[in-house]
């Protein structure tokens, strides 16, 4: 068996050192290190094309700019031979007693080791003959059998590792930039991930993603087929290896990671685990795995094998993927099997894996490559259990209700032409999921009817059946208002789901338990459980599947709280992935916590207010405690920016969605009336010195800042010193302290303005002001609004001043008369604490008015 390269130029196209274009100082840095040890050995082994040559260029270059004597050994043993007859007619010499007056400082720099001394005996003699002081410092793709000899001889020696010559994100951000390529940071990462890292992989991708016009979108097309990858690793990695070891290779090289049983079995051949211990030993793009008794292969290599193999032999390599996706079904690793499925390029090894696979994967929050196979399949003419997964997709919301209602339909008449045996094993998947899509109370009740009366006289067979089930009964007792069945129901779900590693299921049972906590307004309880969707162990690399997308979101929204060090990139990552919403089910979410920070950082977030506003219409009412969390704010910004009737008009769709006796209804009661109006604030300190029921716990901090506030402003120190306590010792309880900084940090000036009474909390009250500081809150004397809102007709004719108009033209343009529009300007200089035209226009821009 032998490679062919796909274009003739390659060995010129090897001559380009991968990397000799960055300067890699951090591996410098380590050779400077190993230098000012005093040792004399220093080793790097690494595979082909990571970068030791140009490493070893690189450092020589520096020798030659310090005048460092150094001699250089490339990988022809005559080289090597040579400087050792050099050295020893030297050594003899200053045995004989001829003085000669040497550098302090000598260097070895040694080239692909494994080809001038593959035993590593000749060094043994080299380094009984170099002079003191002389530093040796070896790259190669391999360290030779014998070479304890070598390290023997030299008192020990220092080694670079492997891992420390892969390219960071930020080195191959450099290097594209570079050669001209303007990657974002993102797609420097997603390249960097893609080639692991690999010098020559990374510098083959250049002129590559410089040809495209879309540099992102090739990106993703970028793996070891493309041509100048594949060449260079035929005759730099393959070419060198004899037909067992490269038929075992190639046999086995169907993913990354393939345990040492899944090779055996593809490969049917004993001594596999051999033959890649030997390649891994070797550098050959392959490593040993002791964390699962298995191997990892380079996903460069991966790809183009996979390539290969489907070139030479396509229903050889339809067989080997699905040979392998039975392996790992068999295994418990669902993941793994559809991913080996979707490798086949064959829709019926996809549909079969999806039919044993798909609910399973669902069910585990792995929607991703459900959607994946899902797409590859749908040309063909469904069978009822494609047909079934897709209409689980929708689980549990059913976004496109009129869709769904066609996709069970169609469900139903593939059960009528279906086999017994798919009839009885897909039936209660097709019960549970048409439980799920119940809307009305009367249709929860007799739904509940017929999935009762289906569990007595049935058999669960499994326990992803006896989940779908009693998850389906619990949602139609929420729908029909039975709460009080539904949580006991909830928490046997959720118990079970964990143990069975079913996240999605778990932290849909979850959910819904915070959710009739909150809806009884217990919020100490729903944090409870929220804090326990976020605890859930979950790997939070993309690409995100619905478990893990949700967990990083709630992670995020929980650091951000707390004014904990924060990233919005997954936030990012699962609205950019997902902008539909339909396979992940997070877009909600991640669109709420990346407007409310926003709000929070912008100085004039208008069209962020405006899509926060928009999403609280048309979604809120699913889900009420995000609305919850960011009703101050909205209220707030839509007060300041667009004047009372706007900020009425955002009032009124929170308490459409809240409730109009809610505990945050009667907040921005609070912060919307007159301050004499004490029959709101009396109702509201009613509320909050009660049974503290709020949608979330942050309601309760923020009611406690609107009384702190009105009774500040009334003159009341102790009573709104109080109230800054409680809201304190709340936050400190439960990390609400961002509540502190929003809205222009109001909660913050008041803590600032009533320091020095909260005793224990004085701590925590100083973190706050600090975490302003960080953030840079102003909370200077002089506040940043206006002292009253500006009316809709003050804010256009606002608009109309830094143009240089007469006052002549603005009125026809507004249809006014001249003296009106000079009332509406004494308004608005009033209200801008200005005296004239172009202090306003300056102080709108401060505002965020303009």
């Amino acid at each position: 068996m032998s490679f062919t390269t796909q274009t003739n130029p390659v060995r010129g196209l090897l001559d380009r050192r991968p990397s000799s274009t960055l300067d890699r100082r951090r591996l410098i840095d380590h050779i400077e290190d190993f230098r000012a040890s005093g040792g004399r050995l220093m080793t790097v082994w690494a595979p082909a094309g990571a970068g030791k040559t140009a490493l070893l260029t690189q450092w020589e270059s520096i020798l030659a700019a310090r005048d460092v004597p150094h001699h250089v050994v490339g990988p022809c043993r005559d080289e090597l031979e040579t400087l050792i007859d050099e050295l020893t007619v030297r050594h003899r010499s200053a045995a004989a007693g001829e003085r000669r007056t040497l550098p302090a400082e000598r260097w070895v720099l040694v080239d692909d080791l494994q080809q001038s001394d593959p035993t590593g005996t000749a060094f043994v003699r080299l380094l009984g003959v170099v002079p003191d002081g002389t530093r040796v410092l070896i790259v190669g793709r391999y360290e030779p059998s014998e070479f304890s000899a070598v390290v023997e001889a030299a008192g020990g020696r220092t080694t670079l590792r492997t891992a420390e010559l892969r390219f960071t994100a930020a080195e191959t951000h450099e290097l594209a930039a570079a050669f001209g390529i303007p990657l974002i940071v993102a797609d420097a990462e997603r390249l960097t991930e893609r080639t692991a890292g690999w010098a020559a992989g990374i510098a083959l991708a250049m002129p590559y993603l410089s040809s495209e016009p879309d540099p992102s979108a090739a990106i993703v097309q970028f793996d070891g087929d493309q041509h100048s990858v594949a060449d260079y690793l035929v005759v730099r990695v393959l070419d060198g290896l004899d037909d067992h070891d490269r038929s075992v290779l190639m046999r086995a090289a169907v993913t990354e990671h393939v345990p040492l049983d899944l090779a055996v079995t593809l490969t049917r051949q004993r001594d596999a685990g051999a033959v890649l211990e030997r390649l891994s030993i070797r550098n050959t793009l392959v490593d040993r795995d002791r964390a699962f008794d298995g191997f990892r292969f380079h996903p460069l290599l991966v790809s183009y094998m996979c390539a290969e193999s489907r070139r030479r032999d396509e229903i050889g390599a339809i067989q080997a993927h699905a040979t392998a996706a039975a392996w790992y079904e068999a295994a418990g690793d669902h993941e793994s099997a559809m991913a080996q499925a979707l490798r086949s390029r064959d829709r019926g090894v996809v549909r079969t894996q999806l039919e044993h696979s798909g609910l399973v994967l669902l069910m585990q929050g792995r929607s991703a490559s459900v959607a994946a196979a899902l797409r590859f399949v749908e040309p063909v003419t469904s069978s009822l259990p494609v047909a079934v997964v897709r209409l689980a997709m929708d689980l549990p919301d059913f976004r496109d209700r009129i869709g769904a209602a066609e996709r069970l339909a169609e469900v139903h008449r593939l059960m009528a032409v279906s086999s017994e045996a798919d009839i009885a094993l897909w039936t209660p998947y097709v019960h549970a999921i048409a439980g799920f899509m119940v809307l009305e109370k009367a249709e929860a009740e007799r739904t509940l009817v017929t999935l009762s009366a289906y569990l007595r006289v049935s058999s669960v067979g499994s326990l992803d059946i006896a989940l779908g089930i009693r998850s389906a009964i619990a949602w139609c007792l929420v729908v029909a208002g039975r709460y009080g069945e539904a949580e006991p129901l909830l928490r046997s779900v959720q118990a079970a789901a964990l143990r069975a590693g079913y996240a999605w299921v778990y932290l849909m049972a979850t959910d819904g338990i915070a959710s009739l906590a909150a809806r009884r307004g217990d919020w100490r309880a729903a944090t409870v459980q929220e804090g326990r969707m976020a605890a859930l162990p979950f790997d939070a690399t993309p690409p995100y599947n619905r478990a893990t997308a949700r967990a990083v979101l709630i992670n995020a929204a929980y650091a951000y709280e707390r004014c904990e060090p924060v990233s919005f990139t997954a936030a990012r990552l699962v609205e950019a992935a997902d902008p539909t919403g339909d396979e992940l089910g997070q877009l909600f979410q991640a669109r709420t916590l990346l407007l409310i920070a926003a709000l929070d950082s912008e100085h004039a977030p208008r069209e962020s207010l405006s899509r926060l506003l928009q999403l609280a219409r048309t979604e809120g009412g699913d889900h009420p405690r995000a609305v919850a969390a960011a009703a101050p704010r909205i209220h707030f910004w839509s007060n300041l920016l667009n004047g009372a009737s706007a900020a009425a008009e955002a009032r009124r769709v929170i308490v459409s969605i809240l409730g109009v006796q809610s505990l945050e209804a009667q907040t921005l009661r609070v912060l919307a009336t007159n301050r004499a109006d004490y029959g709101a604030v009396r109702a509201l300190a009613d509320e909050v010195d009660g049974d503290h029921l709020a949608w979330t716990g942050s309601s309760l901090v923020a009611a406690h800042l609107a009384l702190a506030a009105h009774a500040h402003d009334g003159g009341s120190a102790a009573e709104a010193a109080d109230r800054v306590r409680r809201a304190l010792d709340l936050s400190e309880e439960f990390g609400y302290a961002r509540e502190f900084l929003a809205c222009r940090g109001l909660g913050a000036r008041l803590v600032l303005a009533t320091r020095g009474s909260f005793g224990a909390l004085e701590p925590y009250a100083a973190h706050v002001l600090d975490r302003c500081a960080a953030e840079r809150v102003d909370l200077g004397a002089d506040s940043d609004e206006p002292a009253a809102p500006l009316t809709p007709k003050e804010r256009a004719l606002l608009e109309e001043l830094p143009a240089h108009q007469t006052l002549g033209e603005i009125a026809a343009k507004h249809h006014l008369s001249v003296n009106t529009v000079k009332t509406h300007l004494r308004s608005i200089y009033a209200k801008l604490g200005v005296t004239g035209r172009t202090e306003a226009v300056h102080a709108g821009r401060k505002h965020g008015l303009l």
